[in-house]
């Protein structure tokens, strides 16, 4: 039997590989909201396997980020340190610049040493201005080259409504040369975060000494502790860009990241999430649509030892569905009637298509399950009379 590897798909969409960052639109109409009450100017709510989108409103309109920028720029810090060019035990020393930042902050003074990992762990939970231009300062030589590290990144992750002027999402800037992005580029980003650990250690953290003890750190999240299963992932405030955040749950084996920009107030941004999140646990389920080693048919095999050969599928492939979509689902096998000897196992035979109604939902590689020999002379002519 020939094994394969498991995979992912997007409801309506091609296969996909697990974390994808690139999120597919599930065709559905079915909303959590009335048109009357949703209280903010952008959202998407994604299944982080697949990145099935499950909900979404004006997803691509570019906002002000406020603190939610500093995803991006925890993104590049994470993918650094993964690929050796940093640890999180390296020494910071923050500089003159870095101890002047307003907003949120631990109150940095120049010359303080902090580990990376310290300040990454300020950024996540407490949002701290101050530590990330120290980080920004360390990794990129200046405030400036870290932010072109910042923009190549979202260049690379395809996340194109994506413009930083700075590192931290403050209002620092005019408004017509400000930090920009949308909440399909931001769930891209969380997306691309959320394997990094320990990403989610520090965001599900409602508070933590820093500073030897000397100062708490509280997250600015206030969900955390109030909606079951959350364990991140950050908020963002500025007059730009009203209240945002982007949050991620673990339910049943299924996370879900929702985007939220540009709320009225805290408290509304919030119970707009758990809304969002409860509407996506209650009625999608991530099942297996297809599993390895599911025969789909035989072919015939010209001139082989034996007759025929078994088609079978190659891997795991899971889907973000609701239940009247899995009962919808529809098998289409194409085989051909027959191959010349000799196949080998794994050998691509043909495909099986998975749709829903006229959708497709996945094309999956059909494989021969065993190896097929082909026949000798002798036994080619024997097999004749």
């Amino acid at each position: 039997m020939y094994f394969g590897k498991a995979l992912c798909v997007s409801v309506f969409g091609l296969v996909l590989s697990a974390y994808s960052p690139h999120p597919a639109t599930a065709l559905t109409t079915v909303s959590p909201f009335a048109s009357d009450d949703m209280d903010f100017a952008a959202g998407i709510l994604v299944e982080a396997e697949t990145g099935t989108v499950l909900f979404q409103h004006n997803p691509h309109a570019r906002r002000s980020p406020a603190s939610t920028q500093k995803l991006l720029l925890l993104l590049v810090v994470m993918e650094a340190v993964a690929d050796g060019k940093y640890s999180l035990e390296d020494s910071v020393t923050t500089s003159a610049w870095a101890s002047r930042m307003g907003g949120s902050q631990v109150f940095l003074k120049q010359g303080e040493v902090f580990t990376l990992g310290q300040l990454l762990e300020t950024i996540t939970i407490a949002s701290a201005n101050d530590a990330c231009v120290a980080v920004a300062e360390h990794l990129g030589g200046s405030v400036d080259g870290f932010v072109h590290m910042m923009t190549e990144r979202a260049r690379s992750l395809g996340v194109r409504n994506t413009m930083c002027v700075n590192v931290h999402g403050l209002d620092d800037t005019p408004g017509d040369d400000r930090n920009l992005t949308t909440a399909s580029d931001l769930s891209r980003i969380a997306l691309a975060l959320l394997p990094h650990h320990p990403i989610l250690e520090w965001s599900a953290l409602r508070y933590k000494p820093f500073r030897q003890g000397e100062f708490m750190l509280y997250t600015t999240n206030k969900l955390l502790g109030k909606y079951p299963d959350l364990d991140g992932l950050k908020t963002g405030y500025t007059a730009r860009a009203g209240f945002c955040l982007v949050a991620t749950a673990l339910r049943r084996d299924m996370r879900l990241v929702s985007v939220v920009l540009g709320s009225s107030a805290g408290k509304m941004r919030d119970r707009q999430t758990a809304r969002l999140l409860s509407w996506g646990f209650n009625h999608f389920v991530k099942v297996p649509v297809v599993e390895p080693g599911e025969e789909m048919g035989k072919v015939a095999v010209d001139w082989g030892l034996q007759p025929e050969v078994a088609a079978v599928t190659v891997d795991t492939v899971m889907a973000v569905l609701t239940d009247g979509q899995r009962r919808r689902i529809t098998r289409v096998v194409e085989l051909p009637d027959e191959r010349p000897a000799p196949v080998q196992a794994g050998d691509s035979l043909g495909m099986l298509s998975l749709t829903i109604g006229d959708s497709l939902l996945a094309r999956v590689h059909l494989v021969a399950a065993q190896t097929v020999e082909e026949m000798s002379v002798w036994e080619m002519l024997m097999s004749y009379f």
